[in-house]
């Protein structure tokens, strides 16, 4: 059981000392409202968790600040020329925090720990398209499972190779994420004799981390913080540029502008500030040159369950879309959001400036309920995360707009985690108003449509198409276009795919926010990283 400690002792020294904000040199303070969920990469997939799992952990690539793929824990890579087989050659000077190297095997037991059902890792889909991984996922719950993934081999301690089912353009992007950082398989199968498996060992993993990273883990109380000290041992010299770093949680945004203020927090990210905090901080001559921003690189929306009434009826969807008033929805957010066109924010490829947005039209609305024959006596449940206040707003906002119309709804906020698998469960349970995030996990478009709208992400429980929509078209569409190379004929498979989805309307595409971060001015080499949405290992604090 987490160790929950009262905020209030917590805060007592901390705000005590904030008069002479001491700067330890060296120490890059932060600050954050959330614990993560897990220090395990199997499970990592929230941002919170993503940003201290990748100081712990490396990857064979990475993205660099252009969005350009680089070998990382690999020294080089091949593909064959059917698209088929990527080849890895490791660095030879990569070790564990215990001084052991790091090997190919431990990059396939990652992967095949984070597909393996009892890890119930939400990275499990990414690398279903190896060859052989759905016959090695059947044989684990028979009397003779297989060893290995087929399509994965480890030709010796510093070569990995794998074979893929068919083609596809985004591997090498999905290869960037958590969930295919390597683990030390000694050291957790060592673990396992003590904790066992599934949900229990990836939370020794978790309490218990083992990385290659730039910072080695110290100690992590729960609800309170997290303490990091730079790993000297590192593969790349001067890396990271800090000697440690120390995360306090369960601090609100509004004590987090405060701290900041008074020099006891280095780097807060104000995207979900209060607006009168973020344009007070955001006009101050006091910081001004001090705080980046950029497209985060996200879409906010409304998903309506198709599966069920009334969304099953497409009318009863467009209506929905029309009747709310997206542009009071972006207003809460004071200059940090914009009205979204459809499922991928400006920036990505196959963004269309062009593409059909539904207008503030409730006449509209009205006409389509009445040609859907809808009837307005049941209550619509509409859930919303409490994680940021900009949801609660944008809830109400939407039930009186479409109490307006005719359509009932009743509001209902919850945790992220609750809300989370409500939302991603099939059928009645499940939830059939859901306000929901989406941020990429890397930069192309087959990483907004195919989570979001392809038939085959609908699963039985954590689903990630929570609109439980499937078009045949849509789903061809885009099955050819993660198969072909990057070129303008991709591009263009995506874009027809999404004008047919926004005209099915199974989601309300809300808007897609701008990230604004600041640093006190001691911080040293801050840039905003357009895959990550921290990057600590690059930060000096003098």
């Amino acid at each position: 059981m987490r160790r929950l400690i009262p905020l209030s002792l917590f805060l007592l020294p901390l705000i005590s000392s904030c008069g002479h904000a001491p700067q330890p040199p060296g120490v890059l303070r932060v600050a954050q409202e959330g614990d993560p969920s897990t220090l395990d990469p199997a499970r990592s997939y929230d941002t919170t968790s993503i940003t201290f799992t990748r100081l712990l952990y490396r990857g064979l690539v990475e993205y660099d600040f252009d969005a350009k793929i680089y070998d990382e824990v690999a020294q080089s890579h091949t593909l064959s020329t059917d698209g088929k087989t990527y080849r890895f050659v490791l660095r030879p000077n990569v070790n564990w925090w215990d001084g052991t190297p790091v090997e190919a095997e431990d990059f396939r037991y990652a992967i095949e720990r984070a597909i393996d059902p009892e890890t119930a890792s939400d990275g499990s889909s990414f690398f279903t398209g190896i060859a052989g991984a759905d016959a090695w996922i059947k044989s684990l719950g028979t009397p003779k499972p297989l060893p290995h993934v087929s399509g994965i081999e480890v030709p010796s301690p510093h070569e990995l190779v794998f074979h893929l089912s068919q083609p596809d353009a985004t591997f090498l992007s999905r290869l960037t994420l958590p969930f295919a950082y390597a683990v030390p398989r000694k050291y957790v199968e060592n673990l396992r004799t003590t904790y066992g498996s599934g949900k229990e060992l990836s939370d020794a993993l978790s309490e218990h981390p083992m990385g290659c990273g730039p910072f080695k883990f110290v100690e992590w109380v729960h609800d309170s913080s997290l303490r990091l000290t730079k790993n000297p041992n590192y593969f790349r010299p001067g890396f990271p540029r800090s000697n440690a770093l120390e995360a306090q949680f369960g601090i609100s945004s509004t004590l987090q502008t405060m701290l900041f203020e008074q020099g006891a927090i280095d780097v807060l990210p104000i995207t979900d500030a209060f607006p009168a905090d973020f344009l007070r901080m955001k006009n101050s001559p006091k910081w001004k040159g001090l705080i980046a921003d950029a497209p985060m690189m996200d879409i906010r929306y409304m998903a309506m369950n198709t599966e069920v009434a009334p969304f099953k009826d497409r009318r009863v969807r467009q209506a929905i879309c029309y009747a709310i008033n997206r542009d009071r929805i972006v207003s809460f957010l004071t200059g940090r959001a914009s009205k979204a066109r459809g499922a991928m924010p400006e920036g990505v490829q196959s963004y269309d400036p062009k593409l059909f947005s539904y207008p503030y039209d409730p006449a509209k609305a009205k006409l389509l309920l009445k040609e859907a024959n809808f009837k307005s006596s049941e209550t619509l449940p509409l859930l919303f995360s409490t994680a940021e206040p900009w949801y609660a707003k944008a809830a109400q906002s939407i039930q009186q707009d479409l109490a307006a119309v005719g359509i009932k709804v009743d509001t209902k906020g919850m945790r992220y985690g609750d809300l989370k698998a409500i939302a991603g469960r099939r059928g009645p349970t499940g939830g059939r108003l859901v306000i929901q995030g989406w941020i990429q996990d890397f930069p192309d478009p087959s990483n907004y449509l195919d989570p979001l709208f392809n038939g085959r992400s609908i699963s039985s429980t954590a689903s990630l198409n929570r609109s439980f929509y499937s078009n045949p078209k849509v789903n061809k569409l885009l099955d050819e276009a993660l198969e072909m190379p990057n070129s303008p004929a991709r591009w263009q498979k995506y874009q027809e795919a999404q004008r047919i989805i926004v005209d099915d309307a199974p989601v309300v595409f809300l808007h897609n926010t701008r990230r604004y971060i600041i640093r006190q001015p001691r911080i040293q080499g801050f840039r905003l990283h357009p895959a990550w949405s921290s990057t600590y290992e690059f930060l000096t604090a003098n």
